[in-house]
C-alpha cells in the first residue's frame, strides 16, 4: 500500500514542473496522499485492532475474497500461448498509437451550451455579428515616447496594413482606421493627386505672373520717371514766373488807374503777356498729355505688380508645403532617400524657397504705400493741372478785353490777377504733388530694377514646378501613411486616438477581427501569424524597442494551447520515467517495470482514441477539451501503477515457483480486488457525465475507458504473456537450432 502511495505522490508531484497553474495546481494531490499514508499507518491499523471481524459488517464472512475466475482464465491463456497474446493486443492498441491526433478544444463557452446567460449572449452576437465580432483580438504595442506623430502612425498603419492581408483575418481597426477601413486622404498617393494638381496650377499661375510682371516691367520703363525731378525744378519756376508777371499786373492796374498817357506801351506789353500765357498754356497741355500717359501707364503696372505680389505669397506657401510633405516622404519611407529623384526634388524645394526668402507682406505693404503716395501725387497734380487750365483761359479773356479798351483794363487786369493769384496756388500745390510722386517712384524704380531678376526667379521657379510634378506623379501608386499637422490636432482625430491609444499615447491597439471562431484551430494559428507580422512590422522602423503582444480569447487561447500542450509532453516523460524508477525499485527487476509503465501507456492512448472517435469523429466536436488528456493520464498512470503493484508484489510471493505459474497464481488472487477497485472507481466517474459539462464526461470517459482496458485486457493478458514470452522465443530459438542440428546430421549422413 505504501509502495502505490509513493507512485501517486511522485506522479502528481511532477506536476509542479508544468508552466500552467492550472496544471500545478495538481501538486496539492500530493498533500492528500501523505495524510492518507499517515491514516493508512495508523488509524487504519488501530480500528482494525478495535473492531477485529466486526469491521465487516454487516457481512460474517471475514475469511477474505475467492480466486478471480476471469483473472485467472485469461493469465493462463496469455502464459500458455504469449506470442499470439501479445501480438493480438499489439495489433489492438496499434491503431490508438499511430492514429493518435492530440487536438485540443479551449471554448468554454461551447462547452457551457446555450443555457447560460453569458454563452447566450456570445452566441446570438456570433450569429448575427460573426462569430470573430464576439471576441477579437487586440495587438498592443507599448513604446517609451509618444506615438501621437506622423513617423510612428506611419508604422502603426503599415502593421494593420499587413494584418488585414493575413488569411484568417476579417478586418483591423486601430488609430489611422478606426473604422476598419483606410482613411484614404492620409494616403500619399492621394495627396500626391491632390498636390500636383495643386502643382499645375501653381505653375500656370507662376507663368501668368512672369508674364504679368514682364509687362510692368515693360510698362514701368516705358515711363520716363528720370523726368519726374525735372518737372518738380520747372513746375516750381513756373510758380516764380506766374508770381513775378501776377506783380507786374498789379502794378499796370495801378498805373492805369493813375492815368497813366502812355497806352501803346501798356498795349504792347499786354501783347507780350498774352503771347506768353499762349506758350503756358501749350506746356501745360503738354504736361497734361504726358501726366496722362504716366498715369495710364502706372495703374496697369500697379494692377499687375499687386497680382504678382499675391502669387508669389501664394508660391511661396506651396514651396514650404512641399517640403514639409517631401521632408515627410522621406522619414515614412526610408529606402527613398537614396533615391537621385528624391535628393533632385528636396534640393530644388529648398532653392525655390531660398529664392522667395526675401518675398515677404511687410515688402509686399511698403509697395503699396509707395504706390498709394504715386497715386495721390498724380490725383492732385492733375487736379492742379485742371485748375491752371482754367485760369489761363480766364487770364487770357482778360488780356482780350484789355486789349480792347485800356478804359476797362483795370478790371480786366484785376480779373486777370487774381486768376494768376489761383494759378499760381495751384503751381504750388502741383509741384507738392510732382514731389509725393518723385518719392513714390523712387521705390518703384528700385522695384523696376529688380523685376528683371524676379522674372528669371519666376522661370526656375516654373521649370522647377514642371519638374517636381512629373517626379511627384511617379508617387501616386505610393501607399504610405502621411498624417498632415492639422488633422493630429482635429477634434476628431483626437476621439480616435483617446480610443486606440493611452492617455501618454505610449501604448496603443490595433482590434482585430478574426474570420473564424476565435476557438477554432484555424484562429489560434492566425494568432501565431498576427504575433509575427507584429514584431516583424517594428523592426527597422522607429518603433524598433517597442514592445507588442496580442490579447483576447483567441491569443490567450494560443498561449494556453502552446503551455499545455508543453506540459503534457514534459509532464508525461517525467511521470513515466518517475514510475518506471520507482517500479523497478519495489519489483527490483527490470523488464516486469517495463513491461507495466508499457500497459498503462498503451492504456491512455487506447482511452484518448476512443474519445476522439466518440467526441470528434461522432459528435463533431473541434477537439478534446483541454485539460482532459493530461489529468487522464495522471489519473490512468496513478491508478494503473496502484494494481499492477497489488498484482507484482503477489506475484513475487511465489519466489520458488516457475515465473509462468506464479504469474496465474497472482492474477487469481488478485483479479477480484483489481476489478471491484475499478468498478467503485468507474462508478465514480461516471457520475460527472450527467453534469452536463462537456469536459466532464469527457474526463470520465477517458478514465473509464483506460480503467476497463487496464483491468480487463493488459494486466489480465499482456502483462502474463509479456512475463512468459521469453522463454516462449527461447523455446523456439532453442526447437529451431535442435532442428538445424538433426538436418545437418541427416545432410552428413547422406
Amino acid at each position: 500500500m505504501a509502495y502505490s502511495i509513493v507512485t501517486v505522490f511522485i506522479a502528481f508531484l511532477a506536476l509542479i514542473f508544468s508552466e500552467s497553474p492550472i496544471y500545478r495546481s495538481g501538486v496539492v494531490v500530493v498533500i492528500g496522499v501523505t495524510i492518507l499514508l499517515l491514516e493508512i499507518l495508523t488509524l487504519t491499523p488501530f480500528i482494525m485492532k478495535v473492531l477485529g471481524t466486526k469491521l465487516f459488517w454487516p457481512s460474517k464472512n471475514a475469511g477474505g475474497h475467492k480466486p478471480n475466475r476471469y483473472w485467472g482464465k485469461a493469465s493462463f491463456i496469455a502464459v500458455k500461448h504469449p506470442i499470439i497474446t501479445v501480438t493480438l493486443i499489439l495489433l489492438i492498441i496499434a491503431p490508438a498509437l499511430i492514429f493518435h491526433q492530440e487536438k485540443l478544444n479551449f471554448d468554454t463557452v461551447g462547452e457551457l451550451g446555450n443555457q447560460y446567460p453569458s454563452s447566450k449572449a456570445i452566441n446570438l452576437v456570433a450569429e448575427h455579428f460573426g462569430k470573430g465580432q464576439s471576441m477579437p483580438a487586440e495587438v498592443v504595442i507599448e513604446n517609451g515616447k509618444a506615438m501621437d506623430n506622423n513617423a510612428s502612425m506611419a508604422v502603426i498603419d503599415n502593421i494593420a496594413q499587413r494584418l488585414e492581408k493575413i488569411n484568417g483575418v476579417e478586418k483591423v481597426s486601430s488609430v489611422t482606421r478606426p473604422e476598419g477601413k483606410k482613411m484614404e486622404d492620409f494616403y500619399i498617393d492621394k495627396q500626391m493627386i491632390t498636390v500636383t494638381d495643386g502643382l499645375s496650377q501653381t505653375q500656370n499661375g507662376v507663368d501668368q505672373i512672369n508674364a504679368g510682371l514682364k509687362t510692368a516691367r515693360e510698362k514701368l520703363g516705358s515711363a520716363d520717371f528720370s523726368k519726374v525731378n525735372d518737372m518738380v525744378d520747372g513746375t516750381a519756376k513756373l510758380e516764380n514766373g506766374m508770381g513775378a508777371l501776377a506783380t507786374g499786373l498789379e502794378k499796370i492796374q495801378n498805373g492805369i488807374g493813375n492815368g497813366s498817357d502812355q497806352p501803346e506801351t501798356l498795349a504792347n506789353g499786354i501783347a507780350t503777356i498774352e503771347k506768353n500765357l499762349s506758350q503756358m498754356s501749350s506746356g501745360i497741355s503738354a504736361l497734361s498729355a504726358n501726366y496722362g500717359k504716366m498715369q495710364a501707364g502706372y495703374a496697369e503696372m500697379g494692377k499687375n505688380y499687386q497680382q504678382a505680389a499675391q502669387a508669389l505669397l501664394g508660391v511661396k506657401s506651396t514651396i514650404a508645403q512641399m517640403q514639409t510633405l517631401v521632408t515627410a516622404l522621406g522619414q515614412s519611407t526610408p529606402s527613398v532617400q537614396r533615391d537621385r529623384n528624391y535628393l533632385a526634388l528636396s534640393q530644388m524645394t529648398d532653392r525655390l524657397s531660398s529664392s522667395l526668402k526675401q518675398i515677404t507682406p511687410e515688402g509686399i505693404n511698403t509697395l503699396n504705400s509707395n504706390y498709394d503716395k504715386t497715386t495721390a501725387g498724380f490725383k492732385t497734380a492733375n487736379a492742379n493741372l485742371s485748375k491752371m487750365a482754367g485760369g489761363l483761359s480766364q487770364m487770357a479773356d482778360g488780356l482780350k478785353k484789355t486789349e480792347t479798351g485800356l478804359g476797362q483794363a483795370s478790371d480786366g487786369i484785376g480779373k486777370i490777377v487774381t486768376n494768376m493769384n489761383d494759378v499760381a496756388k495751384g503751381l504750388g500745390q502741383m509741384k507738392l504733388g510732382q514731389q509725393q510722386l518723385a518719392s513714390g517712384l523712387s521705390g518703384f524704380k528700385q522695384f523696376g530694377d529688380k523685376l528683371s531678376d524676379v522674372n528669371r526667379g519666376l522661370k526656375q521657379i516654373s521649370d522647377g514646378l514642371g519638374k517636381t510634378n512629373d517626379y511627384l506623379a511617379q508617387l501616386k501608386t505610393e501607399k504610405t501613411f502621411h498624417i498632415p499637422k492639422e488633422a493630429l490636432a482635429n477634434k476628431d482625430f483626437k476621439k480616435a486616438m483617446e480610443t486606440y491609444m493611452s492617455d501618454d499615447r505610449k501604448v496603443t491597439k490595433l482590434t482585430v477581427v478574426l474570420s473564424n471562431d476565435p476557438y477554432s484551430n484555424q484562429s489560434l494559428d492566425t494568432i501565431d501569424k498576427i504575433n509575427n507580422t507584429a514584431a516583424a512590422g517594428l523592426k527597422g522602423t522607429v518603433l524598433s524597442k517597442a514592445d507588442s503582444g496580442t490579447a483576447g480569447t483567441s491569443a490567450t487561447t494560443n498561449d494556453m494551447n502552446h503551455i499545455l500542450s508543453r506540459d503534457l509532453a514534459k509532464s508525461t516523460v517525467i511521470v513515466t520515467i518517475s514510475v518506471l524508477l520507482v517500479l523497478m525499485l519495489v519489483i527490483r527487476s527490470f523488464w516486469p517495470p517495463v513491461f507495466i509503465t508499457a500497459s498503462f501507456v498503451g492504456a491512455y492512448y487506447t482511452a484518448m482514441f476512443v474519445i476522439n472517435s466518440i467526441f470528434l469523429g461522432m459528435l463533431g466536436y473541434e477537439g478534446i477539451s483541454s485539460f482532459v488528456p493530461f489529468f487522464s493520464f495522471i489519473i490512468i498512470v496513478s491508478l494503473g501503477v496502484d494494481y499492477s503493484i497489488f498484482l507484482m508484489m503477489r506475484y513475487k510471493e511465489y519466489p520458488l515457483l516457475d515465473p509462468r505459474e506464479a504469474i496465474i497464481l497472482a492474477s487469481r488472487h488478485t483479479g477480484g480486488v483489481i476489478i471491484s477497485a475499478v468498478i467503485i472507481l468507474g462508478g465514480t466517474f461516471a457520475t460527472l457525465m450527467p453534469s452536463g459539462m462537456l469536459l466532464l464526461a469527457e474526463l470520465a470517459i477517458a478514465v473509464i475507458t483506460g480503467l476497463a482496458v487496464l483491468c480487463f485486457i493488459l494486466l489480465p493478458f499482456f502483462l502474463p504473456g509479456m512475463i512468459a514470452l521469453p522463454e516462449a522465443l527461447e523455446k523456439i530459438f532453442s526447437d529451431k537450432k535442435k532442428e538445424n542440428l538433426v538436418l545437418e546430421k541427416e545432410s552428413s549422413k547422406r
